[in-house]
């Protein structure tokens, strides 16, 4: 005789349900924080960059060194946090015009605080200014020219007239000013101990300049 066994109803019967469990990768989780640091990072720099933008001067165009700083050759910039960089702000852009370039500055660089100011005089040398007739300068002379600076028979003196053949090295300093008349004003840098020699040779025309290669 088989013994009924005795079955709650459907009802109560408990169901077995398998508990599915999300895994979290542990990897995962590490690289989301990381996304969500460097974001923040992202965030807080650009803002600081921002915040903290300032106005700085700025080359227009390029500019040799000895060259004289005219009111179009300068601008300025906006730019943010420039550790370690030398600037010169905005409000002291007008104390540059009329100063001279003493480094070369390519067009639309920074302008740092030692690059336009006085011409430095190394040791040992001088500054003579030349104002030579037409003829006697090459059109081609810019600020750092390297020039022969040469004696020659003064405009009116005879043409066999004889005169001491001398020669001297010098340097272009500044830019040099051509006249209506075709002249030349310029200023060369020489050696110290011929300086006053080759200022009076200039202040009685005799002498000319040629412009040499390693400028």
């Amino acid at each position: 005789m088989a013994v009924p066994t005795h079955q709650p109803p459907p009802s109560l019967q408990r169901t077995r349900t398998s508990s599915l469990r999300a895994r979290r990768s542990p990897r995962l989780i590490l690289v989301g924080v990381l996304c969500a640091c460097l974001g923040g990072l992202g965030c807080a720099l650009a803002w600081q960059q921002t915040t903290h933008a300032h106005q700085v001067v700025v080359a227009v165009h390029a500019l040799a060194r000895g060259e004289h700083v005219d009111a179009g050759d300068l601008t300025t910039t906006s730019i943010g946090a420039a550790v370690g960089i030398s600037t010169v702000p905005a409000e002291r852009l007008d104390a540059l015009i009329g100063r001279t370039a003493l480094v070369d500055l390519p067009a639309g660089s920074l302008v740092a605080a030692e690059s336009i100011g006085d011409p430095r005089i190394a040791d040992g040398t001088s500054v003579i200014g030349l104002h030579l007739p037409a003829g006697r300068a090459p059109s081609t002379l810019a600020p750092g020219a390297s020039v022969i600076i040469a004696t020659a028979p003064a405009p009116d003196d005879e043409p066999d007239a004889e005169f001491a053949r001398e020669q001297a090295p010098g340097t272009v300093v500044g830019s040099p000013v051509q006249a209506s008349d075709g002249s030349w004003s310029l200023d060369v840098q020489v050696s110290a101990d011929i300086a006053l020699h080759l200022a009076s040779l200039a202040s009685v025309g005799r002498l000319v300049v040629v412009q040499t290669g390693g400028a």
